[in-house]
Parts: structure tokens; sequence; C-alpha cells
């Protein structure tokens, strides 16, 4: 997000929104904007893949940007309170269908301060771990 699309966020001003999320066409500028607001909540890093780019804290698969919109991780656990404000699952066309993944739209006010999106993404960690948990673990194959 260029310098001052950033101090307007944090200076309460207003910029264009969609059913509340703030959208932001250069998703490089999002993906920073989210990195830097989420700093000091664990070791983040970011992969693009499948037209996206996905944030990991911890290792974990915590985020993802697509079409220049942030959407946080959720489970069983932690969904129902994206549901509740509204915040739409993160959806894709596959053959023919709608698939729809555990990411929900962040909110907008996690684009206010640093504590708001630290805040949102504990959640997504949280989410990640509880699913991480859950899961089997590989079998390494002999060579």
């Amino acid at each position: 997000m260029p310098a001052g699309s950033l101090r307007a966020l944090r200076s309460g001003r207003r910029l264009p929104q969609t059913l509340g999320v703030i959208t932001m066409t250069a998703t490089p500028d999002l993906v920073k904007t989210v990195l830097d607001l989420l700093s000091g909540i664990g070791q983040l890093r970011e992969r693009k893949m499948f037209g996206g780019i996905y944030i990991y804290c911890d290792d974990l698969f915590i985020a993802t940007v697509h079409g220049g919109t942030l959407y946080f991780k959720a489970n069983k656990n932690t969904a129902q309170e994206f549901i509740d404000r509204g915040l739409r699952p993160f959806s894709y066309p596959k053959q023919g269908e709608i698939a729809t993944l555990q990411y929900y739209q962040a909110p907008a006010e996690v684009f206010s301060s640093g504590a708001e999106m630290k805040r949102w993404a504990s959640k997504a960690l949280v989410a990640a771990r509880q699913d991480a948990s859950l899961k089997k673990p590989r079998k390494v194959r002999a060579r």
C-alpha cells in the first residue's frame, strides 16, 4: 500500500471499501502492510501460490491475499465469529463448481492498528495450530 494510504488508514480517513473490507489492487502492497502490522507475532514468511499470496506464521498457513482481499484461517472453533460479522469465506471456481475454503475475509478494522491485526491473526494461528494437531503425521518413505 502506498505510504499515503497507510497513513490514511492509521489516521482514520476513509478509503474505498467493499462489504466492509478494504480493497486494494496492489496485492504486494497489501501483503507488505499486513506483514508490517503483524510484526512481532511470530516468524512470518510469504509464498506466492495459486494466484495469491499465502502468509505463514511459525510455518503455519494463517492467511491468504487474493484479488486485493485479506482472508484469515478459521476452523469449526473460530469460523462463527467471521460468519456472525457477515465476512465471506474465500471461494474459487473449481471444475465447474465453487470451492469454499476455511479462510474468511478480514474485518476492516485490522488495517487500523497492529493490535487489531494481531488479534485476528492470533485467532487464525490458533485455528491453524488446532488443525495441524489433528493431522496424522506423514510417513517417511524409505529410499
